[in-house]
């Protein structure tokens, strides 16, 4: 039997402003995401006042690159008679991967700035974002955001409220479900074997987080209604491939990096003799 989500999207409205579930969870997925990497930050020896100054960074490049990602997929050609709408957050949305990489190139240009080896940064990063993507997903399946195809499994939900994104009275698959089970799945295993990645070099737990991410979405992407663009796949696969790649580069580099460091020949101390 299906699940039946009929609920509104709107938790409460505060000052004439409607305040979205998805928003509550959206905040409580950052501060998860935030205690982590401070966790793990301080194990690796950056300071708590960097991670705090990387969120602001990290968090307004996300905004703006996955607003004009949005954009350029979804609204480009009517920009020309309504510019103002590429500000309007609230009207669409956010490209996931959009604002990923304006994280990703934020974060990289906040941490040479402070001195912190980029790659490092973004391992220190990568559970926090895992785990936070997880809970917001579960944003997304109380509003009906992201859902999936018309299927007759026995998990599929229905869309009862009208304020839900999703069609109405359709049994769907939970695709906001795959993915924050499957995400937690790729935390718990970042998480637990965080000091082993780490020990292979920098890099390489955030190489192992993007491929993790990237092939999560490609296969989920085959359950979501969306048109094709290129060989049969969608927008979010053709963007998950180059994710990949790019953290396939990521690895060899690190790997490569760590070996050099660890064949590197370590002179031994000269001791001055002390005169008698």
């Amino acid at each position: 039997m299906p699940l039946i989500i009929d609920v509104d999207p709107v938790a409460f409205t505060l000052l004439g402003f409607p305040v979205r579930w998805y928003g509550l969870i959206l905040v409580a997925a950052a501060a998860v995401a935030i205690w982590l990497a401070q966790l793990e930050g301080a194990r690796r020896g950056i300071a708590a006042r960097d991670i705090a100054d990387a969120v602001i960074w990290v968090g307004v490049a996300a905004l703006v690159g996955g607003r004009l990602l949005y954009v350029l997929q979804n609204d480009l050609p009517t920009i020309a008679d309504h510019p103002a709408h590429v500000v309007m957050v609230w009207i669409g949305g956010l490209s996931f991967y959009g604002g990923l990489i304006g994280g990703l190139v934020a974060l990289a240009v906040f941490a040479r700035r402070r001195g912190i080896p980029p790659l490092a940064a973004f391992d220190v990063a990568a559970p926090g974002a895992a785990l936070g993507q997880a809970i917001g997903h579960v944003g997304c399946l109380v509003g009906g955001d992201s859902y999936g195809l018309p299927t007759d499994v026995p998990w599929a939900v229905v869309y009862r409220n009208p304020a839900a994104m999703a069609p109405q009275g359709i049994p769907l698959h939970p695709t906001q479900a795959y993915e924050a089970i499957l995400l937690a799945i790729l935390f718990v295993g970042l998480w637990a074997f965080r000091r082993r990645l780490a020990g292979l070099g920098d890099g390489v737990m955030a190489a192992a987080y993007l491929l993790g991410l990237a092939a999560i979405r490609f296969g989920l992407f085959f359950l979501r209604d969306e048109a094709p663009v290129l060989a049969g796949l969608k927008t979010a696969q053709v963007i998950g491939l180059g994710i990949a790649v790019a953290a396939v580069l990521v690895l060899v580099i690190a790997r490569r990096w760590a070996l050099r460091a660890q064949q590197s020949p370590v002179r031994p101390l000269q001791l001055e003799a002390t005169p008698t």
